[in-house]
């Protein structure tokens, strides 16, 4: 059992480590308890991941004797994951708001529903637009010359990787509002490198995606939309204080990088003058000698 601490109850460092194995505990077994209920279940599981499937490619294979009994072990640990998310969260938001105030705990209680929120909409917007769209173009592209097996252990991997990838890239919005709420971060930054952040969506697909264009801008295009909508959700919980002093700091520094431009220019043209009049001295003393 999961003992509550109190905002102002000083405790030792073992007690966290005693809090952060008891929740462990309780998360594993949270997720064994559906790791056996989707394996149970694991026919329902495994044709609803088939859905999305060309026809054509509807008779997977396998290659080995351990195949499908190793890729019914990973869809089924994949799944429970996947529906034991809200309690995952739950217990990452018990073990840290001991340490918060009053009013960062009312911020972060909204971790668990927005989270599992955009963790859900991540993993339906994957199977109901990114599988259906990126497995047409990768699954038929050059069948005119080879003919395509698709092996069971490969294309679960691919699918159960991929989903998870979208809804884990879709908490995007939920960090950026509780880094900004905390002062790690603020919006006036986050309009400023908006460049750099679509290049951020295009490594983060790559490293998250297949080996694949069509895969990784799937997930970068909506990663970028979610990006410019975690700024725009980010104003209504930043300290308008916080913004305001980051803004006059910018002001203060294009000030002042100003200054400095105008002062080098100015010493510049006074070089040259000081230049000039050293000439016509000596082009005097030359033709008066």
């Amino acid at each position: 059992m999961v003992r509550p601490v109190n905002f102002t109850e000083k405790i030792p460092i073992s007690h966290h480590l005693i809090e952060l194995k008891d929740r462990f505990i309780v998360v594993a077994i949270v997720v064994a308890f559906f790791f056996g209920l989707c394996f149970y279940f694991i026919d329902f599981l495994l044709l609803w991941l088939e859905d999305p499937l060309p026809k054509q490619f509807m008779e997977l294979t396998f290659i080995t004797p351990t195949e499908p009994f190793f890729t019914s072990m990973k869809v089924a640990f994949m799944g429970s994951l996947f529906i034991s998310m809200p309690v995952i969260l739950y217990h990452i938001w018990g073990f840290i708001s001991p340490g918060l105030k009053v009013k960062e705990k009312k911020v972060t209680s909204m971790f668990v529903g927005f989270g599992t929120f955009f963790f859900v909409l991540g993993g339906v917007f994957c199977y109901f637009l990114v599988l259906p769209l990126g497995l047409k173009f990768l699954l038929t592209y050059g069948t005119n010359w080879w003919k395509m097996q698709v092996t069971i252990g490969f294309y679960f991997s691919f699918v159960v990787k991929l989903i998870l990838a979208f809804a884990f890239a879709f908490q995007t919005p939920l960090l950026m509002v509780l880094l900004t709420k905390f002062g790690v971060v603020n919006t006036v930054k986050m309009r400023m490198y908006r460049k750099w952040a679509f290049l951020g969506t295009f490594g983060v697909a790559a490293v998250l995606t297949p080996p694949d264009i069509i895969t990784q801008c799937l997930l970068a295009v909506p990663l970028y939309g979610l990006y410019e909508f975690g700024v725009v959700v980010s104003m209504f919980f930043e300290d308008p204080k916080n913004r305001q002093r980051v803004r006059d700091e910018m002001d203060d520094k294009a000030a002042a990088k100003q200054a400095a431009k105008e002062a080098a220019q100015q010493a510049a043209a006074g070089k040259k003058t000081t230049t000039k009049k050293v000439i016509r001295k000596v082009v005097r003393k030359v033709k008066k000698a």
